[in-house]
């Protein structure tokens, strides 16, 4: 792929999708871009870029999910879901159990790996699931990767990524030579496509929202934009989790880091943020009033009442 080619593609990333990628990434780039160029039948490269001049906005976002820069895997990185399981589910367990309700949001879900194990995580620790009120919304700029998601079909290289043969058991069962997720898991999911770009709020804050290794693709502008919004849809308190190397600019804003958790950070409560109209996406329940907390023992409370930390590093 010639320089030109390109920048105008980065030039396109950044306009549509937010993403401000380098040079760095050129050998991953060129390598989508030529995959695209052989499934849609193009002479070369600097064919399709004549054809993005001419402003096709379905072959723009074709070629946009097709340069996403996607890694997923069942349970990537053990220990972030480790503690998930073992502190978080245990503390939101004890903290909901007035609403009986836990909403999760899987941002950036790809073909749905990350969020279905964070439904296995949630069938694992929380007790007399049937009896809760669980939603966990799993979004992505990919319409294809959306699409395998919903489906939850996937290979044998893909089911032991991550899984052992006892969690494979477990929650999948075999169609063919291929293995679909179980409708226990599958029930607790709603997958949507959803660009970070969008003016976008929910009916309902999240407790936990997974958005790992995907801000780092914004610029540092961005990036504070983003957590903004994401703050916006969390409730007082929440978990935020971080890939495990990210560094985030206007994070310190918003969120406090959890102490001996690398890449785990809680919201900041009654931050007053200004007032913006948004387009409201709307689930099937009826929009929540705040989680009634109660007061274990590792708890600290402000002198409202509302919880504020966890205390986690025991």
């Amino acid at each position: 792929m010639k320089k030109d080619d390109f920048e105008y593609l980065l030039g396109l990333l950044k306009q549509h999708a937010g993403w401000d990628l380098g040079e760095d990434k050129f050998f991953i780039l060129d390598r989508k871009i030529y995959n695209f160029v052989r499934e849609k039948d193009y002479a070369s490269v600097e064919d399709l870029i004549a054809d993005l001049h001419q402003g096709q906005k379905t072959l723009l976002w074709q070629v946009i999910e097709a340069l996403a820069l996607s890694d997923t895997c069942f349970y990537r990185d053990y220990k972030v879901f480790n503690t998930f399981e073992s502190r978080i589910l245990p503390h939101l367990r004890e903290a909901n159990r007035g609403s009986r309700k836990l909403r999760v949001w899987s941002l950036g879900c790809s073909s749905g790996q990350e969020t279905y194990s964070i439904a296995i995580s949630i069938k694992n620790r929380m007790f007399a699931i049937s009896d809760w009120d669980i939603k966990i919304i799993g979004t992505d700029i990919s319409t294809a990767s959306i699409g395998k998601a919903q489906k939850g079909l996937y290979n044998q290289f893909e089911i032991q990524m991550g899984l052992n043969a006892r969690t494979i058991i477990d929650n999948f069962h075999q169609e063919g030579d291929q293995w679909q997720i179980n409708n226990d898991i599958k029930n607790m999911i709603e997958f949507r496509r959803y660009n970070l770009l969008d003016n976008v709020t929910f009916t309902e804050p999240f407790d936990v929202i997974f958005c790992r290794n995907v801000l780092r693709f914004f610029s540092k502008d961005k990036q504070a934009e983003m957590l903004e919004s994401i703050y916006r849809n969390q409730v007082n308190g929440g978990f935020l989790y971080l890939g495990l190397g990210e560094d985030l600019n206007g994070i310190d804003k918003y969120y406090d880091h959890v102490k001996g958790m690398k890449c785990l950070f809680q919201a900041k409560p009654e931050i007053t943020l200004p007032k913006e109209k948004k387009l409201e996406i709307k689930t099937e329940v009826n929009a929540p009033k705040m989680p009634k907390f109660v007061r274990p023992d590792n708890l600290t409370t402000l002198s409202s009442g509302i919880v504020r930390k966890a205390n986690l590093d025991k």
